[in-house]
């Protein structure tokens, strides 16, 4: 794979009149790098950071395009042997290199994906092109209002450094082993010797550790907590004032990010006209619309996303209807009911509408499901939509899938299967 997906910004900017790329473009996706952190957690946010210059992390956004490094720590940019303006706003890819394994890259695809934390061991390269082992720990941060995604930590703690110190300690040893009786056995009686009977006494026990994978469990602990140091550190600033603002910016162009893009690709093969609704924020804005309830209702995906469902309603939309759907969600059931709906340009139409809770592996309601169902139907129409089966078992139908693709997620579902 290439190693330079993205440029940094001075790359852009210095090629813009080659590639004709308006001013204002790279000024506003410059700025929106740059002011990343600061719209979520305020001006003292990079102070804080500081306090964490030593260890070796990057925070990404994933709501920029390209999802790139938003903050890159001095230890980071000393093992990589970057500048700050040569990494900023650049997807982390243009570490990795022609050795770098295929398997941990798509674990950490996967992983921000289904917005989870993973750990790998990584192969990446300076910026003198000398490769390093890592080991890479991943984690999301998300909104301490909402439960929002905001942003990735990835943590990096180097294997090469301490490979190499052991070799060192490894050599002196083989060098005083030579001076002694065992240098008349010649080469290769003398290494049958050294990985045999006198193995356990040359060579250090940390480095039999490292060699049986105990190293690299202890710097993926101590870069998981690198991670948690990070994110600990933005919590403590300023507690997301700003993150109001960042949900109706940069955001709102991309809503359905509200969902990772695994759920999002899951249920889009779900031919049925049904919205999920986040049952975690006030007034339980939608999270996701399908096709079909866009066809019916003539809306477009933005002006859905992110709005209360009642926005369907109008002046002759009967209220005890609307009460049951308010009690239903309060109580956490599932109920059926008869509404008057109006499409965007107005007209109205009657849906049977069933809504169901989704609930996580704790049991706790995250989304409610409302499949809807246009009554009035031409007969034909209703013989080709339903094959014989009712309405109720459509919806239900609906429901189960939308259960299955969010609980897949939950576990490894969804994630590839490598070998």
């Amino acid at each position: 794979m290439g190693r330079l997906i993205s440029a940094p910004s001075s790359t852009i900017t210095s090629c813009s009149s080659q590639l004709q790329i308006p001013t204002c473009i790279l000024d506003t996706t410059t700025n929106s790098v740059v002011d990343s952190l600061s719209r979520s957690y305020g001006g003292s946010v990079q102070e804080s950071l500081k306090k964490l210059r030593h260890h070796s992390f990057i925070i990404t956004d994933p709501h920029l395009p390209g999802h790139p490094i938003v903050y890159a720590s001095e230890g980071f940019l000393h093992m990589t042997g970057y500048l700050t303006e040569e990494v900023m706003g650049r997807n982390p890819r243009f570490l990795q290199g022609p050795d770098t394994d295929r398997r941990s890259v798509l674990q950490i695809k996967d992983a921000v994906l289904e917005e989870k934390a993973c750990d790998v061991v990584l192969l990446n390269y300076t910026k003198q092109g000398l490769p390093f082992s890592i080991v890479f720990h991943m984690a999301p941060v998300f909104s301490q209002k909402n439960g929002r995604l905001l942003y990735f930590v990835g943590a990096q703690k180097s294997l090469t450094e301490s490979f190499s110190k052991q070799v060192q300690q490894f050599e002196a040893n083989l060098s005083g082993l030579r001076k002694g009786p065992s240098a008349l056995l010649g080469t290769k009686s003398w290494r049958d010797t050294m990985n045999g009977n006198l193995k356990g006494h040359l060579i250090p026990d940390s480095y039999l550790d490292y060699r049986c994978g105990g190293q690299r469990k202890k710097k993926m602990k101590i870069a998981s907590t690198i991670v948690q140091l990070v994110i600990h550190e933005l919590a403590s600033c300023n507690e997301l004032t700003n993150d109001s603002a960042l949900r109706s910016g940069c955001i709102r162009e991309n809503a359905e990010s509200d969902l990772c893009h695994s759920l999002t690709l899951a249920l889009a093969r779900i031919q049925r006209s049904f919205v999920i609704s986040n049952s975690k924020l006030p007034g339980m804005p939608v999270a996701y619309a399908s096709d079909m309830f866009l066809d019916l209702t003539g809306y477009q995906r933005h002006e859905v996303i992110g709005r209360s469902c009642k926005f369907l309603q109008g002046q002759d939309t009967d209220d005890c209807a609307v009460q049951q759907i308010r009690d239903c969600c309060k109580e956490g059931k599932s109920c059926t009911v008869r509404i008057l709906n109006y499409r965007k340009d107005g007209s109205p139409f009657w849906n049977l509408l069933h809504m169901a809770p989704v609930r996580d592996h704790t049991a706790k309601v995250v989304y409610y499901v409302g499949v809807q169902l246009q009554l009035g139907f031409p007969q034909a129409e209703v013989r080709q939509l339903s094959r014989d089966v009712s309405p109720a078992m459509l919806q239900l139908g609906v429901v189960g899938a939308v259960k299955v693709a969010v609980r897949s997620l939950q576990g490894h579902g969804l994630r590839r299967s490598l070998p």
